[in-house]
C-alpha cells in the first residue's frame, strides 16, 4: 500500500468482501460516498475525498476508518464535558471531520455517556456544506435510535457556524495513554512512539485487522460503566423453522455464529458484539428462520455468548443419516428419492 496522507484509512482485512466470499458483495462505501472518491478496488482518490467519514459510518466492519478514532475515543471517555465540532463550526472542543462519521454505535455511546456528562455537537450550516449528504446518513441513524429509545439522555446539537458568536482557539484534547499509563512512564512512551510510527507509515494502520469495530468497542465500554443499563439494539433471532443446517455459521464473515453439538443436543450460539448486521445469515437462510430485530441489551449480553436455539438432531427413519429439514416423513434425500409419492416434497 502506498503512503496515504488522507484522514481515512482502508483496512482490507476488515472488509467483509475480503473475509469471506459472498455472491452479493458489500458496496456501502461506494454507494454512499457523495464525492465518488472511492474506486472499485477500494482506493481513495485524495483529490476528491473531503474526509467526511460517511464511508466509515456505513461500513459494517471498519473497512474504512478515520485514523484519529482512538484519540476521539480517549476524548469522549475522559473529558467531563464533551464538545464535538465540525470544521465549519465554532472551535470549542474536539474537531471531527464531519457529523457524517458518527454511526449508530457512536450515537448510542454518546447518549449513554450523556447520563452524567454534558454532550454537545456543534455544526456549521450543513445545508450549504459539500458534505451534507454524509450528514443526512448520520442523522438517519440518530432518528432510528430516537424512534426506538425516545426518552434517551439528551445530546445537544447546535448550529454554530464559525465566525458567529464566540470563536476562539480550538481546545485540543489531552493525550490520555491507554490502560491508565502515565505519559512519562516507559509504557506511555512506547505508545507515543507507536503513534509516531503510524503517522509516518500509514500503511501500518491499514494492515490492522480486528473483529469488533471501533465504535462497537466504544459502546461496550460505555455500557460497562453502567452494568444495569439497557439499550435497544438489533440482534439475530431464530425461530422453530431452523433445521440446524449450519449454513449461517459458514457464511458469517465475523464468526459471530457457532453451531455446537454436545450431549446429544445442537446449540446455535451468537456473539452480538461480533455481529455487524450484514444480514448475510438472514438472506441465505433457506427456511427463513432468521431475522434481525431490536432487543434489550446490557453490557453482559452484548459482550457475552447468547444461546439462540437448542434442539435435538433429526435422523432419517430409513438409513439413520442426519437430516436438515423439518418435513415429515423424516427421510434423507436418497431414501426419499426411492419413494415416488414424495416427489416434489423432498427432491
Amino acid at each position: 500500500m502506498a503512503l496515504n496522507d488522507c484522514q481515512m484509512i482502508f483496512h482490507p482485512g476488515n472488509c467483509l468482501n475480503t473475509k469471506k466470499p459472498y455472491p452479493k458483495q458489500c458496496r456501502q462505501c461506494l454507494l454512499y460516498c457523495p464525492h465518488e472518491a472511492i474506486t472499485e478496488d477500494m482506493q481513495i482518490k485524495k483529490s476528491k475525498c473531503t474526509e467526511c467519514g460517511v464511508c466509515m459510518s456505513v461500513c459494517p466492519s471498519d473497512g474504512f476508518v478515520d485514523k484519529e478514532m482512538d484519540k476521539l475515543r480517549d476524548y469522549i471517555f475522559n473529558r467531563e464535558k464533551v464538545i464535538l465540532n465540525c470544521p465549519q463550526a465554532q472551535s470549542k472542543g474536539h474537531e471531527i471531520a464531519c457529523i457524517g462519521m458518527l454511526d449508530e454505535e457512536a450515537w448510542l455511546t454518546l447518549m449513554i455517556l450523556a447520563q452524567e456528562k454534558d454532550v454537545r455537537i456543534l455544526t456549521g450550516d450543513c445545508g450549504k456544506c459539500d458534505d451534507r449528504q454524509a450528514c443526512v446518513v448520520s442523522v438517519t441513524s440518530l432518528k432510528k435510535i430516537h424512534a426506538q429509545w425516545p426518552d434517551h439522555p439528551q445530546i445537544k446539537i447546535e448550529i454554530a457556524p464559525a465566525g458567529s458568536g464566540e470563536g476562539g482557539k480550538r481546545e485540543m484534547p489531552e493525550e490520555v495513554p491507554e490502560n491508565g499509563e502515565e505519559a512519562g512512564s516507559a509504557a506511555g512512551w512506547r505508545e507515543q512512539g507507536k503513534e509516531k510510527v503510524k503517522a509516518l507509515i500509514p500503511s501500518i494502520v491499514g494492515e490492522e485487522t480486528y473483529l469488533i469495530p471501533r465504535t462497537r468497542q466504544w459502546l461496550a465500554q460505555a455500557l460497562k460503566q453502567y452494568p444495569d443499563f439497557r439499550i435497544q439494539y438489533e440482534a439475530v433471532k431464530v425461530d422453530d423453522k431452523c433445521t440446524n443446517c449450519g449454513v449461517c455459521v459458514k457464511i458469517c464473515p465475523q464468526d459471530a455464529l457457532q453451531l455446537v453439538q454436545r450431549e446429544g443436543r445442537i446449540r446455535l450460539i451468537y456473539q452480538a458484539d461480533r455481529c455487524v448486521h450484514c444480514k448475510r445469515c438472514v438472506e441465505i437462510c433457506g427456511p427463513e428462520a432468521m431475522t434481525l430485530e431490536p432487543i434489550s441489551f446490557s453490557h453482559k449480553l452484548l459482550t457475552g455468548k447468547i444461546l439462540l436455539r437448542e434442539s435435538l438432531p433429526r435422523y432419517c427413519s430409513k438409513c439413520g443419516k442426519q437430516i436438515f429439514h423439518n418435513i415429515e416423513p423424516r427421510l434423507c434425500m436418497q431414501c426419499a428419492a426411492k419413494n415416488p409419492e414424495l416427489k416434489g416434497i423432498l427432491y
